[in-house]
């Protein structure tokens, strides 16, 4: 694998909202900067960089890589609560009450089989966030960011897949 693959050679649609919606904007908070969020992903990717680069190069040119896409992802959900009338400040609500973003978010694991299972799990859960997000927010122009969001989380996925499996050999 080239460590540039993590890139999809499709465009985004433009980050966009048919009006103000406060109640979306606090819905995207959790996949912008909640404990299974983008910048969860960032952070972890780039600890496990700074962990394997050594080790193997190629897996952490991978992650450096899809960390990048994943801090363009949060990029794009910022813009997008912040159109809708939200504040991009980097946390979330949950039974009422206001949680702020975490450093214990991030898994300290070690272990390059372990945390790849890790990363597919963590995808997996992002990817079924966003699914989500799509039926709670009934805005076309929302709706087509976040499926384009689930096809690099899905991408993602194969990658993280692929690197576990040649570990196993």
């Amino acid at each position: 694998m080239h460590p540039t693959d993590c890139v999809l050679d499709l465009p985004y649609p433009d980050v966009e909202a048919s009006g103000k919606n406060i109640r979306y904007a606090n819905l995207l908070l959790n996949d912008y900067a909640g404990p299974n969020s983008e910048l969860t992903a960032i952070t972890q990717y780039f600890y496990q960089y700074f962990i394997v680069k050594a080790k193997d190069y190629d897996l952490s040119q991978s992650l450096e890589c899809i960390s990048i896409v994943e801090m363009r992802h949060m990029e794009m959900l910022g813009e997008l609560i912040t159109l809708l009338g939200g504040d991009p400040l980097l946390r979330t609500y949950s039974q009422g009450r206001t949680v702020y973003w975490r450093g214990n978010n991030i898994s300290p694991e070690k272990n390059i089989q372990r945390f790849l299972t890790g990363n597919i799990e963590a995808e997996k859960k992002a990817i079924a966030a966003y699914r989500m997000r799509i039926r709670q927010i009934q805005d076309p122009k929302v709706q087509a960011l976040l499926e384009r969001i689930i096809l690099d989380e899905e991408h993602h996925i194969t990658l993280f897949e692929q690197y576990r499996a040649a570990l196993a050999e």
